[in-house]
């Protein structure tokens, strides 16, 4: 089976990593995995660290996993065990450079220019939306980015930060409400 193949097959992520465990298809089983998340993981890695450092971690996320792939490891969830990676990294970068991120402690206190119809585009509602996103606090950012855009269900959210399920259910719903409160005036104009 050659590398196009794999990357085009229907192969479950659990039978990729177990392919991954064998010499003769481990590259082309790993090239499919990459190219299935290497999206999310980036797309993580950006919200948490920036885009200076998204890169850097996205390829070190992927030389881990690359080197996990052992026949005595069972893998049941690849894009959980993925971003449990990146975040370590993540985390492991903002230890180290601790001033990569503004953290805002007290939302209530935090103005939104009103930019109510001086929208041209989509991008620019998209950028509405990534500023608010970046004034909830890192445990409800995350949080959401993780369910909403990397897919990751409450339990897997939990596995990976290591929080209790009902906190990760929490967390998600303040963050939603807050955004709604925050973006409360650009959809009541917004409407495509």
């Amino acid at each position: 089976m050659n590398k196009h193949t794999l990357r085009q097959s229907a192969d479950s992520d659990d039978e990729l990593y177990a392919k991954m465990c064998r010499p003769a298809t481990k590259e082309a089983a790993f090239t499919a995995l990459y190219h299935r998340y290497k999206g999310r993981v980036y797309g993580y890695c950006r919200k948490v660290v920036g885009e200076t450092v998204a890169g850097d971690i996205l390829q070190e996320t992927f030389v881990r996993f690359y080197t996990s792939a052992h026949t005595d490891r069972e893998m049941k969830n690849v894009i959980g065990f993925l971003m449990t990676i990146a975040r370590n990294l993540c985390l492991n970068h903002k230890e180290r450079n601790d001033n990569t991120l503004v953290e805002f402690r007290d939302m209530e206190d935090i103005e939104i220019p009103d930019m109510v119809g001086d929208f041209k585009n989509d991008d620019e509602l998209r950028v509405m939306i990534e500023n608010a996103m970046n004034l909830l606090s890192e445990e409800y950012r995350e949080a959401v980015y993780l369910q909403l855009y990397s897919g990751l269900s409450y339990q897997e959210i939990g596995e990976m930060t290591g929080k209790p399920v009902t906190t990760v259910r929490n967390r998600i719903v303040r963050a939603k409400t807050k955004l709604r409160e925050l973006l409360a005036s650009v959809w009541e104009e917004y409407q495509p």
